[in-house]
């Protein structure tokens, strides 16, 4: 029999049963359009991260508590905070940065007369617009003296001064952190995101006062440093590593990060983690999305047996008449490769359409959501369709194939 043929008898089955074609053919398009949505979400989704990481800067040095190599196996979810402003002290006396920042980093209500906001608060020293620049658009930043003497002063982002103060400036007045009260010296003209943090609805103080005033805690959050352009930032990762070691009294000789009671970290390593969970995160969803593959191929074995057993009687003619049991075998095996190659091709444009969809809603909230559609995708939708086609359809034909024409015919 021609491949003509083949495909003229497929269409004209499949269209004598359009209802029941079109379900088998929608098991398909879910499952492929599924596959594509979910590799394109997952590769968008580690685009941004990265663009978030690569925002930080790639001259930008982490110090942070960790119980272990975070790098090495799940992270304890038990991590005593060791880190602290005497770390910080022992870094800047290294020489090999232009400005290192202590962050610490907790939430709490903040309120000016009858407007309440419930907000992140950053506790910074005066090096932090060294690392992270930032414009003001009233006021002024810490000083040293703000940082030395614990003053209750702070910089609002400009929506959290908005919220709480209008359009007018507010730099001289009161807001209180809980119960506190802090005077507004400054508010940031707007900076956006960084790292999916809203940076303008922050508000930043000393970091000394955060400690002592509002939080009575004695460790830091982290410390950022930014090096020198002469240093190279793997030489300083293991230069800040021996100072922090000795900073913490750790006996480690043999540099086994699992040791150390901090971790130090580059924008390289976080792209790598990154890199990796997202590679994982992408096989996950698409693990998901060929369950549905599978329903989809289960319906095409189905609808392909339930259509044997209805033609038992044209197939026992064909035999009787000299179809052989290949030509059988073909034309069964051809309607069900048929099926699945519409349902891919109309799932390749599902998958394409949707990604679009997701990616213009993503761009409201996320700026730097970008479309990405992997073709490898495209022609892995494609070639599996076809491939469910043949192995859900093998099946149903063998056994069309293997009818006795005599049986066949007394079918009723």
């Amino acid at each position: 029999m021609l491949w003509k043929d083949l495909i003229s008898s497929s269409t004209v089955s499949i269209r004598r049963n359009k209802s029941r074609s079109a379900l088998t053919i929608l098991g398909i398009v879910i499952g492929i359009a599924s596959v594509i949505l979910m590799l394109s979400i997952g590769q968008s989704a580690e685009g941004l991260i990265l663009s978030q990481v690569a925002d930080l800067g790639s001259d930008l040095l982490f110090v942070e508590a960790s119980a272990g190599d975070p790098t090495s196996g799940p992270p304890s979810p038990f991590v005593e905070q060791t880190i602290t402003l005497d770390d910080q002290k022992a870094l800047e006396k290294t020489g090999m940065f232009t400005a290192v920042s202590a962050i610490l980093v907790s939430t709490n209500t903040v309120s000016h007369e009858q407007e309440s906001q419930f907000a992140s608060i950053n506790g910074i020293n005066e090096g932090y617009l060294d690392i992270f620049p930032a414009d003001l658009l009233y006021g002024r930043f810490f000083s040293s003296s703000d940082i030395e003497g614990y003053t209750k002063v702070t910089v609002l982002g400009k929506d959290l001064a908005n919220d709480l103060f209008g359009q007018q400036d507010p730099t001289g007045m009161k807001v209180k952190i809980g119960s506190i009260a802090f005077r507004v010296i400054g508010v940031f003209d707007e900076q956006g995101t960084r790292f999916f943090q809203d940076l303008d609805t922050q508000i930043s103080i000393p970091i000394t006062t955060m400690q002592a005033d509002l939080m009575g805690v004695d460790y830091v959050s982290y410390i950022v440093a930014r090096a020198k352009s002469d240093v190279d930032l793997d030489y300083a990762k293991d230069e800040v590593r021996f100072v922090m070691r000795d900073e913490h009294n750790i006996d480690n000789p043999q540099r086994d990060l699992d040791l150390d009671d901090f971790y130090v970290s580059s924008q390289s390593d976080a792209e790598d983690i990154i890199g990796v969970v997202g590679s994982v995160l992408t096989l996950l969803l698409s693990s998901i999305a060929a369950i549905s593959l599978v329903v989809g191929g289960i319906g095409i074995m189905n609808i392909m047996l339930v259509s044997v057993t209805e033609r038992t009687r044209e197939i026992g003619l064909r035999k009787s008449i000299g179809a052989t049991k290949r030509e059988i075998l073909q034309q069964f095996l051809a309607e069900a490769v048929l099926l699945t190659m519409i349902g891919g091709i109309v799932g390749v444009l599902g998958g394409i359409l949707s990604s679009v969809v997701i990616a213009i809603v993503a761009k409201f909230f996320l700026d730097d959501w970008a479309l990405h559609i992997p073709v490898s995708a495209i022609v892995l939708g494609v070639l599996v369709a076809t491939g469910v086609g043949i192995a859900f359809g093998v099946y149903p034909a063998k056994r069309a194939a293997n009818l006795d024409p005599i049986e066949a015919l007394r079918y009723e």
